[in-house]
């Protein structure tokens, strides 16, 4: 697990007014507004983040990977991890008896449909309720960085830098972080 990568993800839930914790390597996330609204699909795209109450979070940083059936079953114990009831005995204190989802961070899915809704099946029997491709994560905190802001995040302010001087333009970001389906 990479530490850039975890604090990435911490800001992108951050600057959409969730409390973070971060804990072992996974973060609980708590949204600040009750908004009640189920998700229905297990891909959750920037837009429906907002409707995320509670969950934990574990942030899988292989950017050279797609999350193919066999990548799934080879490093199941490592990617299930957030399902395991010491887990859960963790974290019980933060949510009391509140429901909370169980939320991986991933580079992406095989292009193969096939493969695609193979790899959704073993997550969703292992007990993940959703997934977020990392480049919605990445996409979704360049689009909320307002550059003419200051932020007292590292992170938050090396990418409104790069985003200020152009680095990180429209043209960029539609060239480089499509949306994956």
């Amino acid at each position: 697990m990479s530490i850039s990568a975890l604090e990435i993800v911490k800001e992108f839930f951050i600057i959409n007014n969730f409390y973070v914790i971060s804990k072992d390597g996974f973060l609980i996330v708590k949204n600040s507004e009750e908004i009640h609204k189920k998700i229905d699909e297990f891909i959750i795209e920037r837009e429906k983040i907002i409707f995320i109450d509670r969950g934990i979070v574990k942030v899988l940083s292989w950017h050279t990977l797609k999350f193919t059936p066999s990548v799934i079953k080879k490093f199941s114990s490592e990617i299930f991890e957030i399902t395991e009831e010491r887990i859960y005995k963790e974290i019980k204190n933060f949510f009391v008896k509140e429901e909370y989802k169980k939320i991986l961070i991933i580079p992406g899915l095989p292009a193969s449909n096939n493969l695609k809704n193979e790899s959704i099946k073993i997550m969703k029997e292992n007990g993940i309720d959703h997934i977020i491709f990392f480049h919605t994560v990445i996409s979704g905190l360049i689009n909320k960085i307002d550059e003419r802001k200051l932020y007292q995040s590292h992170t938050l302010e090396i990418i409104r830098i790069l985003k200020f001087y152009k680095f990180l333009s429209e043209k960029n970001l539609t060239t480089f972080l499509f949306d994956e389906k």
